[in-house]
């Protein structure tokens, strides 16, 4: 690929916000280490006013609580859906979809934000799985009751106090206070797929790993290798059937049917927000031949991927 050809198409994707482009657009002082792959962690109470922030993914995570909105307060654009925001609400925010939020009535909120270096390691990828800060196919929008929001606003205030401390271990202790946070969103989620058991298994966990290392997908010049249930056991060093078992078993899904909503979530993402040709996306998925993605997304969606890109943009 000539590099005149490869400019013009990354010039076109999803641009990606990191933590110092958040701080800049938002008017605040640059925290000191960002740059140095250093843990970083920050939360605030803040009034949300009325704005749109920047559709794009995020190199962080973004935890928000809603806590006053009123019917018709905004609406979050996630991935290729409008989510309205009319209640009190907990948003994840996934870092590998774009996404944007449109204010229209300002309302208190607390956020906090977070880069992978602070919580490495000490979320496990069942726990990440279950949450839609981890797992885009889960609704990142979770309406709570004002019971519900005073619980999180405790946890919160006591993140934000911690961290304005000068106790030596603060920063394990929010640790703690947000696996808290996460946990109570994943225990707050209705009428949604999640897994019906905790995953307990460390082969499963793996492989939950393996798939999500993947994403997003970042250029077709570095395309998608782990396709198949074959590809995972191979690199994991367990029998395909092994891993289809116990799969199986504790998310009550097979593994193919996981590796086929992940690819599905990241080529809607990239019909849907980049001018890729279809062939380049196609390739950038890991499909031999753009005629097989096509069969492949029609598939799983009911439309070609020209479909799915037509029809989105007139009613966007």
């Amino acid at each position: 690929m000539n590099y005149i050809r490869f400019k013009a198409m990354t010039d076109n994707f999803i641009p990606t916000e990191s933590l110092a482009q958040f701080y800049k657009r938002t008017g605040q002082d640059i925290p000191l280490g960002l740059e140095s792959g250093k843990a970083h962690f920050n939360v605030r109470e803040t009034l949300t006013t009325t704005r749109k922030t920047p559709f794009n993914r995020r190199d962080y995570f973004k935890i928000c609580l809603s806590q006053t909105p009123a019917k018709g307060s905004g609406i979050l654009q996630y991935n290729d859906q409008e989510i309205p925001i009319n209640q009190c609400c907990i948003i994840f925010n996934n870092p590998a979809v774009p996404t944007s939020i449109e204010v229209n009535i300002p309302f208190n909120r607390f956020y906090c934000l977070f880069n992978t270096p602070f919580i490495e390691g000490s979320i496990p990828a069942d726990i990440q799985y279950a949450c839609p800060l981890f797992n885009p196919s889960l609704m990142p929008v979770i309406p709570i009751t004002k019971e519900d929001r005073q619980r999180l606003s405790t946890y919160f205030t006591q993140m934000q106090t911690l961290q304005d401390s000068d106790y030596p271990f603060k920063w394990d202790m929010i640790r703690h206070l947000l696996q808290l946070v996460i946990h109570e969103g994943i225990r707050l989620q209705k009428n949604q797929e999640i897994p019906a058991t905790v995953v307990r298994d460390r082969l499963v966990n793996d492989f939950l790993a393996l798939l999500n290392q993947q994403f997003p997908v970042d250029s077709p010049e570095s395309p998608l290798k782990l396709l198949t249930p074959a590809h995972f056991a191979s690199q994991l060093h367990v029998h395909v059937n092994h891993l289809n078992s116990v799969v199986k078993k504790h998310t009550h899904k097979t593994t193919r049917d996981i590796i086929h909503e992940r690819v599905i979530i990241e080529a809607k993402t990239l019909l849907r927000n980049t001018n890729w040709n279809i062939s380049e996306i196609a390739y950038a998925l890991g499909f031999e031949y753009p005629s097989h993605f096509n069969k492949y997304f029609k598939q799983f969606t009911s439309r070609t991927p020209l479909e799915f890109r037509m029809g989105r943009k007139t009613t966007a």
